[in-house]
């Protein structure tokens, strides 16, 4: 499990400095877009921490079950969904989606990032 800590800390820390830039962005903007980014930003957040806990999971050796822990990231992206239609006004669904996109990318290409 270190090594699952080691590599999301470093996934979280860009995450959060993300974060922060779409906050102080919101804050002299107040788009809609960008408070969607937000909330997709956060959602991608989740499930990159979820990937990575049933990755890191499936990789022990006495394990006999493998997921990668679909569901739970399928809730998340049902719940930024929702968060988007109980604000619709202030919340921009392009935004969610593309906020919501980047932990996907981030599964596709994790191997060309990755030094082993």
């Amino acid at each position: 499990m270190k090594r699952f800590n080691i590599i999301f800390n470093r996934y979280i820390q860009y995450y959060l400095y993300g974060i922060v830039v779409l906050l102080i962005v919101f804050i002299f903007t107040y788009s809609p877009f960008v408070l969607g980014l937000i909330v997709g930003t956060i959602g991608s957040l989740f499930n990159t921490f979820t990937f990575e806990y049933y990755l890191a999971k499936a990789k022990e050796k006495d394990n006999i079950h493998i997921s990668t822990g679909n569901v739970w990231r399928y809730l998340i992206v049902i719940l930024a969904c929702c968060t988007w239609y109980f604000y619709k006004d202030e919340i921009n669904i392009f935004g969610v989606a593309v906020g919501l996109m980047i932990s996907y990318a981030l599964i596709i290409f994790k191997p060309f990032f990755s030094k082993n």
